[in-house]
């Protein structure tokens, strides 16, 4: 199946979620509004939850890993965090309702993955303690962003920008 096809699943599937919750959107419902055969969505996903990571890992590909050539690592950052804010319905039905799909652990490896380039700028990526920081740290990024999609009163996404770049500083300045 094409990227194209993929992304145009995943997009429905998306848009689905956020009108009708996660529960209620099935692999059924996504054929009929696409128009596709049931073969055509399996050619590429097992199931929605297969669906899903594929989408996660989609779109943080965009957002992060594809800018760091391009953008400042605090511009990347400022982007992964609004996008998760901008479609806070999307990403609270995939936090809460659902536990197939490890949605911390996405977050977390594709900020490695920025993270792994701001260390190798500043010559740390063969020390070992600021690897294990940077897990850690991606770690405890992802659970605060994650806490404030699922609280009932969140911090505007700004704030925590602000909070995530200071800790990614303070750390590699230690």
């Amino acid at each position: 199946m094409s990227y194209i096809l993929q992304k145009k699943i995943a997009n429905t599937f998306r848009e689905q979620i956020m009108k009708k919750g996660f529960n209620h959107v099935s692999v059924s419902s996504l054929m009929r509004i696409l128009d596709i055969r049931r073969q055509t969505f399996y050619d590429s996903f097992q199931d929605k939850y297969d669906l899903l990571e594929w989408q996660l890992n989609d779109t943080l590909e965009e957002t992060i890993d594809n800018n760091i050539d391009y953008l400042h690592w605090k511009e990347i950052l400022k982007l992964f965090i609004y996008e998760i804010d901008a479609h806070k319905r999307y990403y609270y039905e995939c936090l809460t309702v659902q536990t197939e799909v490890n949605v911390a652990d996405i977050f977390a490896t594709h900020l490695v993955v920025l993270l792994a380039h701001v260390l190798e700028r500043q010559e740390l990526i063969s020390n070992k303690k600021a690897q294990d920081n940077m897990w850690i740290l991606c770690l405890g990024i992802s659970t605060t962003i994650i806490h404030n999609v699922t609280t009932p009163n969140p911090v505007d996404y700004e704030l925590i920008v602000k909070q995530a770049i200071n800790a990614i500083e303070y750390s590699f300045e230690s």
